[in-house]
């Protein structure tokens, strides 16, 4: 083979290398993997692995943790109790999903008496109320309890605020504990299920008596009447009635990592 010929053969190779590098490049480029908040690695703005930066999915480190402002056992007569527990989410930003909570009632001992679980979702900022009643203790002398978190919280980003007004209360103590009270919803949206906690507590704050109770549909702008009973005379008139509304919102569930 002549030194031309040889020449020619070296290009005619060099040319077919190019055009292979440059295929193998463009179908790399077209199957490889977009950065995207599912791909399970800290890429593009993150500030974890999926989470945070423009991911709807927040990270655990974002957020303040579940806030129990306090937490009550309250004697209903007999060997049957309510429990009464104020939880706060702290975030501005942030609307808590999903959480478990396990609340241990102890005796003055500190040993275990029952426990209650559930679960509870806070739109941002919000003081909500646990409330369990007719909790059956036997022969125990429950003193306090003791609330965990036993999940991972489910965070996300959330602009929900809620605008409703209480007015009129009306507290009675005989011939049994009455309370009545008004309910307005001052916002565009209409709610389901918006349950409302009331707190009766003495001079010093110290919840003495709780119930829950639930309207199950308040248009926008629509004013309804709400009461809460007990079975029986409190032994002191309260100082403080306190209500907490709860807006029980399904909201689609976003992973936390």
């Amino acid at each position: 083979m002549s030194l031309w010929g040889a020449r020619r053969q070296f290009s005619f190779l060099i040319i077919l290398l190019l055009i292979l590098v440059i295929m193998a490049a463009g179908g790399l480029w077209w199957f490889w993997p977009t950065a995207s908040c599912s791909d399970g690695k800290r890429n593009q703005d993150e500030l974890g692995i999926d989470c945070g930066g423009s991911c709807l999915l927040v990270c655990q480190a974002e957020a303040l943790p579940v806030r129990v402002l306090w937490s009550r056992v309250l004697p209903l007569g007999g060997q049957t109790y309510d429990l009464a527990a104020l939880v706060q989410n702290p975030n501005s930003k942030l609307a808590l999903d999903e959480v478990t909570y396990n609340a241990r009632i102890l005796d003055e001992k500190n040993l275990f008496v029952t426990r209650v679980t559930g679960t509870i979702n806070l739109a941002p900022l919000e003081q909500a109320l646990i409330f369990k009643t007719n909790i059956d203790v036997g022969k125990r002398t429950p003193a306090r309890v003791a609330i965990d978190f036993t999940t991972t919280p489910r965070w996300r980003y959330s602009s929900d605020r809620f605008d409703f007004e209480t007015s009129d209360k009306q507290f009675t103590n005989l011939p049994v504990p009455l309370l009545k009270a008004k309910v307005t919803n001052r916002s565009t949206s209409f709610y389901r299920e918006l349950e409302v906690g009331a707190v009766l507590a003495d001079g010093e704050r110290n919840a003495i008596a709780s119930s829950l109770t639930l309207i199950s549909e308040l248009a926008a702008g629509e004013t309804k009447e709400i009461s809460f009973s007990w079975p029986r005379p409190l032994p002191t008139e309260p100082v403080f009635i306190d209500l907490y509304l709860h807006v029980a919102i399904k909201q689609p569930i976003l992973e936390t990592n």
